[in-house]
Parts: structure tokens; C-alpha cells; sequence
């Protein structure tokens, strides 16, 4: 019974909201589920709840920081970036209200 009320509240709220990711949106939180690009406060998909609204680093296996985010209301927003494992940038991407407005790749060579 539990298992079909799961489903059930998964699949309300895949039909109320959806939005399409960029391939390089990237949110690394343990706290944080995504669902069909809206971000949701839980740490599992059996325990989703509100909206996320904040902001976050996510670091490589080397302990330099791998990106960034800004989440509001679920949705991306704002500035983002991405660093390779030596510490370069090498992606920004700009949102509003979910929407990519912006993608920088950076010179690989940078």
C-alpha cells in the first residue's frame, strides 16, 4: 500500500511541474532530489519535500571545488559554474527562473 502511494504523490508531482535540464546542469546534494527539473528538499525519492530554495558547492574526489548552484523555488537561478579537478572554470551557466539564458564554455587551455 505504501509503495502505491509513493507512485501515486511521484506521479502528481511529475505531472503538476516539469521543465527540461541542460545536459550540463548539475546539482550534487544528498539533501536534494530532482524530478522531472524541478529541485525538491529529500534525501530520497521516498521523502521528497518542498521546493528547494538556496545555494550549494559540490567538490571532486581531490577537495577543490567542482561547481556551483543556486536553486529558487526549484528552479535554477542565477549564476552556476563548474571547475575541472585542477581548479580551472570551465563552465558558466546563467538562469532565470529556470530558464538557461547564458552558457560560457571556457578555453580548455585556460
Amino acid at each position: 500500500m505504501n509503495r502505491i502511494l509513493i507512485i501515486l504523490v511521484l506521479f502528481f508531482i511529475s505531472c503538476a511541474e516539469k521543465r527540461v535540464k541542460d545536459v550540463d546542469e548539475i546539482v550534487l546534494a544528498e539533501y536534494i532530489q530532482e524530478v522531472n527539473g524541478v529541485y525538491y528538499e529529500g534525501d530520497c525519492e521516498e521523502h521528497i519535500g518542498d521546493k528547494f530554495s538556496g545555494s550549494g558547492n559540490y567538490f571532486h574526489e581531490n577537495g577543490k571545488i567542482k561547481g556551483t548552484y543556486t536553486l529558487k523555488n526549484g528552479l535554477p537561478n542565477g549564476h552556476w559554474e563548474q571547475f575541472n579537478e585542477s581548479g580551472t572554470k570551465k563552465l558558466d551557466l546563467y538562469f532565470e527562473n529556470g530558464n538557461l539564458i547564458k552558457k560560457i564554455k571556457q578555453n580548455k587551455h585556460t
